[in-house]
């Protein structure tokens, strides 16, 4: 998957706008992401991803925070407050960005960031509405 496809995926899943707002929920996801995760995981996550998306998740924080759904919402809004985008439409954009994430990835490397995240994040990277054929 190409980034411009990538953020395509993410800009008509979260209903928004513009590719640039697409880029803002996309990279604060995806940093939110890379912070409960360990190095390593994020890494083998990355490898998946294009690659100035790689680097989103390379660069965070990765104290393995183990937030829940709500807390893991609330940080993407926080993320997201020196943006253009509403930070009160979080949980819309972590569901479109976590579905084209989900797309990129293989079903292997899925399962393996699950065993990662809080049981309530597991839902984000099931039933996804992406059809990673159709890229």
């Amino acid at each position: 998957m190409q980034e411009n496809e990538f953020y395509s995926l993410v800009q008509e899943a979260g209903h928004l706008e513009s590719m640039d707002r697409a880029q803002a929920a996309s990279e604060a996801v995806l940093a939110t992401l890379g912070e409960t995760l360990t190095g390593g995981e994020a890494e083998d996550v990355a490898a998946q991803l294009p690659d100035e998306l790689a680097r989103i998740l390379e660069d965070a924080d990765h104290d393995g925070a183990g937030y829940d759904r709500g807390a893991f919402v609330d940080r993407v809004g926080e993320h997201l407050r020196d943006t253009d985008v509403e930070p009160d439409d979080a949980e819309q954009f972590a569901e479109a960005v976590t579905d084209a994430v989900a797309a990129a990835l293989t079903d292997g490397e899925i399962q393996n960031l699950k065993s990662q995240l809080d049981d309530g994040l597991h839902p984000l990277f099931e039933d996804v509405t992406v059809d990673p054929d159709q890229l």
